[in-house]
């Protein structure tokens, strides 16, 4: 069995710095900064309903827009009412863990730092990774096959939840390319065909999704596109109206940009805040050949992923439990740490809600 060779402080000082570690991790993710409650207009939506009481499954509905020319002056109504038509989306929720072994009692006599505190910011950044990873997974419909996913293998399929797809309405492949055909790399042009997409986004039941709503930011309202080291570098380098400068005179002009999550953006364009981030999805199989890598961008409105919780919230928004256990008749220690939880991208008549998934080309830098 591996084992750390460190030794953590008394097993009662933990319980002081388990909290701090939990909230430590939250502060470090960004899919954190990015969580509301059902009433807020995120891109990730904490959903609540198992904190309380026992079960392993949430269900979210959505009731369809009505539609259709209204009744007109002495037209009968009889025969011509309308029924709603509503569509559910279930997901389940299960437990992860991470064990770390802290070592024998003759440990501490060998070390010349705190190991409390080496145990604290490893465990908080490891689980603030975890759960950027599988946000960001689960917005991206796959694990893809790049580095920047560190915790999970290539092919990794979810868990309880399975990744699902992109459906034909929310996908984007560079500016109105195929997959067989990708050669472009991110640039404004992309970004503008995701918001006009996301205006013709009108009813389910015709197949082009429900409209994609907004983040309501201090009073503003605005889609967020998260890209990857590369896509950013890509879009940096676009000259003319859209070069970078314009954009970033942009954010420091638009509604709500004192707010945390403009705050963490890296510029502003038609109404889209674009973010950068390192935990990205990437695939291996795009342009002539199959032999393209492609980025895949996240387009988010509010309520693109759900994220269900069997632990309830505690100081900071902490879902997490942070306990030890011994072997060896308390000779050995072991750091648990643990959440019951489950994520699932939000699809309605098995089409994705209030996200977009955009790939594109992308330079590659080594």
């Amino acid at each position: 069995m591996a084992r750390t060779q460190v030794l953590p402080t008394d097993p009662a000082a933990r319980k002081v710095w388990s909290g701090k570690v939990a909230i430590d991790a939250v502060k470090k993710s960004f899919v954190a900064k990015m969580t509301g409650s059902e009433a807020d207009a995120m891109p990730f939506v904490a959903k609540t309903d198992l904190e309380s009481g026992p079960g392993d499954e949430v269900t979210t509905t959505l009731i369809a827009k009505l539609r259709g020319k209204p009744i007109e002056g002495a037209e009968k109504g009889e025969g011509r009412e309308q029924k709603l038509s509503h569509y559910t989306h279930k997901m389940r929720i299960d437990k992860m863990r991470q064990l770390v072994n802290v070592g024998d009692v003759m440990t501490q006599k060998r070390v010349g730092y705190n190991v409390a505190t080496q145990v604290k910011a490893r465990l908080s950044d490891y689980m603030a990774e975890v759960n950027d990873e599988l946000g960001i997974m689960y917005a991206a419909g796959g694990r893809g096959t790049g580095d920047e996913i560190m915790h999970y293998p290539v092919g990794y399929a979810g868990f309880p939840n399975a990744f699902d797809a992109p459906d034909a309405a929310h996908w984007i492949v560079g500016n109105g390319q195929t997959k067989a055909t990708l050669t472009d790399k991110l640039g404004t042009a992309v970004i503008d065909r995701a918001i006009v997409r996301a205006k013709k986004m009108l009813a389910l039941e015709a197949g082009k999704g429900a409209r994609m709503e907004p983040i309501a930011v201090d009073g503003g309202k605005h889609f967020v596109f998260l890209t990857g080291p590369e896509g950013m570098y890509d879009l940096r380098r676009e000259v003319g109206d859209a070069g970078w400068l314009t954009l970033e005179k942009a954010k420091a002009g638009a509604v709500g940009a004192k707010s945390p999550i403009f705050q963490g953006g890296d510029a502003y364009y038609n109404g889209t805040l674009i973010m950068e981030h390192e935990t990205c999805v990437k695939f291996n199989d795009y342009g002539a050949g199959g032999t393209t890598e492609a980025l895949r961008n996240l387009f988010f409105g509010a309520h693109a992923v759900a994220i269900a919780h069997g632990m309830k919230s505690q100081r900071g928004g902490v879902r997490y439990e942070l306990s030890d256990s011994d072997l060896d008749h308390g000779e050995e220690e072991v750091v648990i740490t643990r959440m019951i939880a489950g994520l699932s991208k939000t699809r309605y008549k098995g089409m994705d809600f209030g996200l977009q998934s955009v790939d594109t080309a992308f330079t590659a830098i080594n």
